[in-house]
């Protein structure tokens, strides 16, 4: 006959209290676990937010760049404007001289018993209508213009003798000739000086 005593308790409750150990270390363990989970996800959160606060300056700060970079851009349009507008100026000065150079040049080249009807100045060609005595005082004339180093392409359109027809200061050839002044400045009309901006 077998008998079912257990002789050593000590057994079960030592199986008991190593359960009892077991799923305390366990719990330690998980707290643990949450625990560094928890301040990671919190730490993340904290990393997202102050990177999303350092994205949202940099938008700001692009933004401000932007606005800037379309005033510079405004501020350079309107400083080009400007320098064509004082380029414009300074040739509208230079361009005065032309007159004066003009009228320099024909008493050194206008020989006695020639007499200018009219003078007629654009765009650097220079217009003549006169009258002159003789063919002589005439081929002088334009002599003298193309020795001078202001004038060039001088050529003459027509010359038309009225020897039945003298006139009072006895000047009997009427003429026509053109020349150009080599000095001659034209200004450099722009699109926004031309269109009145």
């Amino acid at each position: 006959m077998r008998s079912n005593i257990n002789l050593l308790p000590w057994r079960e409750n030592n199986r008991l209290e190593r359960r009892r150990q077991f799923y305390l270390e366990g719990s330690i363990v998980a707290l643990l676990v949450i625990g560094f989970l928890g301040i990671a996800f919190f730490n993340g959160q904290r990393l997202l937010s102050a990177q999303e606060a350092r994205n949202a300056r940099l938008d700001t700060e692009i933004q401000i760049l932007d606005q800037k970079l379309a005033e510079f851009s405004e501020k350079k349009l309107a400083r080009d404007a400007l320098e064509k507008r004082l380029n414009l100026v300074n040739s509208l000065q230079t361009q005065r001289n032309n007159t004066t150079m003009l009228f320099n040049l024909l008493p050194e080249v206008t020989p006695d018993g020639v007499v200018l009807d009219s003078v007629s100045l654009k765009a650097g060609k220079v217009n003549v209508k006169g009258r002159s005595r003789s063919n002589a005082q005439l081929a002088s004339l334009l002599a003298l213009l193309e020795s001078k180093p202001g004038a060039t392409d001088v050529q003459i359109h027509s010359i038309i003798n009225n020897d039945n027809r003298q006139q009072e200061d006895g000047a009997v050839n009427s003429f026509m000739l053109t020349f150009a002044l080599t000095e001659f400045v034209s200004p450099e009309l722009s699109e926004e000086v031309k269109n009145g901006s």
